[in-house]
């Protein structure tokens, strides 16, 4: 494996560790304090050491991904997706750390779905938008899996259709764009024109408002 996806498993262990003591700790406080003591004040205390430790939580995960996504895009770039699973328990523990990042999910269902682990890939996928109802971006990649990978068009419509909500939120226009793109796809493909006509005529004002502000624009399947 060598010594860089040794030191990505290293760090995926030490976190998962912390993460089990800092639970294991919690509960054992709890178990520890006197239950006339757990009202009032001690309600109080508990919250805020909860939300501590949340706070930790998430931070631990924004760090081991942080040091993790270099790489991925970096020295392992032109190696294929495929043949990537070695960052999986990474993945897997800054999900278990923070389940409302989103790029761990979308990394990692696509990751499972191109080594062939589909069904694996699409319960990653769900989970991603379960924990992120608002999320254009684990919209997309949930309808594109379900689309391309599990070939399940009724699914990959009914996520499309969640994911042209209103309420969706977008990194950016190019993240919103490259959405919008897969729900016009997946629409079209059902035979649903009108509603595919409008995902695309979306396109086609992002794409103009990227040309005014002029961003660079690249495709979905350059990305992963």
């Amino acid at each position: 494996m060598g010594a860089r996806g040794d030191s990505v498993l290293f760090r995926a262990a030490a976190v998962a560790l912390c993460f089990a003591l800092v639970l294991g700790g919690t509960a054992t406080a709890d178990s520890l304090t006197p239950a006339e003591e757990r009202g009032g004040a001690g309600e109080e205390i508990g919250r805020a050491g909860f939300a501590y430790l949340t706070g930790v939580r998430t931070f631990a995960a924004a760090v081991l991904w942080n040091r993790i996504e270099p790489v991925f895009h970096g020295y392992y770039e032109d190696l294929p997706l495929a043949e990537q699973t070695f960052i999986l328990p990474t993945v897997h523990t800054v999900i278990l750390l923070d389940p409302e990042l989103e790029f761990p999910y979308y990394v990692a269902a696509w990751m499972l779905a191109q080594r062939g682990d589909v069904a694996e890939g699409v319960e990653l996928a769900r989970l991603g938008v379960e924990n992120n109802p608002r999320s254009g971006l684990l919209h997309a990649s949930y309808a594109q899996i379900l689309f391309l990978a599990a070939q399940d068009l009724d699914a990959a419509v009914e996520q499309s259709r969640r994911g042209l909500g209103e309420e969706m939120v977008w990194l950016d226009l190019i993240q919103q764009r490259d959405g919008y793109v897969v729900f016009r796809d997946v629409l079209r493909a059902a035979g649903h024109e009108a509603e595919a006509d409008r995902a695309a005529a979306e396109v086609r004002r992002i794409d103009e408002e990227v040309d005014r502000l002029g961003v660079e624009v690249d495709t979905p399947e350059q990305r992963p």
